[in-house]
């Protein structure tokens, strides 16, 4: 019997000793269900702006490359040889500096074959640019390693020249038009 009390003492005095830990895991329980249901009973709220964040990232990304391709002064816009602007790099130039919003005014220069070249571009911009905005204003030019897919103006220029050229001249056709076709005919007229 002795050793049964002595069991049973053992017992109440372990079971003493865990109700302070079993009532802080109960506390615990009671805070996580709270929280679980608030959370279950709020969803999609708490997902739905990183969602958008991620559907409407590669559209940022696509139109600061349209940028930057549109405000690019590629080997097109120099003289061969030399670093300096030809007049269509001066007129794009130009318009960048004062038609684009001016949060887009950024100038991508395109690299050229080596760091003396790409640096000496950079210069001839910087340089052009600078007589072009207003005083107090820098603009800023980038490097980039775009390609440019585009053609030059000369090219574009002696195409349409060409095309221009071959071009019949226009002329009515001979003896007027019939009334069968919806027009009119030199005798319909008096």
């Amino acid at each position: 019997m002795l050793r049964l009390g002595s069991i049973l003492l053992l017992v109440l005095v372990c079971l003493g000793a865990a109700t302070p830990a079993k009532a802080q895991w109960f506390e615990t329980f009671c805070e996580r269900f709270k929280r679980d249901y608030h959370r279950n009973k709020m969803w999609p709220e708490p997902f739905l702006q990183a969602d958008r964040q991620a559907t409407m990232a590669p559209f940022a990304i696509q139109t600061a490359n349209g940028w930057r391709r549109q405000n690019l002064i590629s080997d097109y816009h120099f003289q061969d040889g030399t670093s300096q602007l030809t007049l269509a790099g001066e007129t794009k130039l130009r318009y960048i500096l004062t038609q684009m919003p001016p949060a887009r005014r950024t100038i991508f220069v395109q690299q050229g074959l080596s760091a003396d070249v790409t640096q000496a571009r950079l210069a001839a911009v910087e340089q052009a640019s600078t007589r072009m905005v207003p005083p107090g204003q820098v603009a800023q030019v980038v490097e980039t390693n775009l390609p440019n897919d585009g053609w030059s103006a000369e090219d574009i220029d002696a195409i349409t020249r060409k095309f221009n050229s071959s071009r019949p001249d226009p002329r009515l056709p001979s003896g007027g038009m019939s009334s069968g076709s919806g027009g009119y005919d030199s005798n319909s007229i008096k």
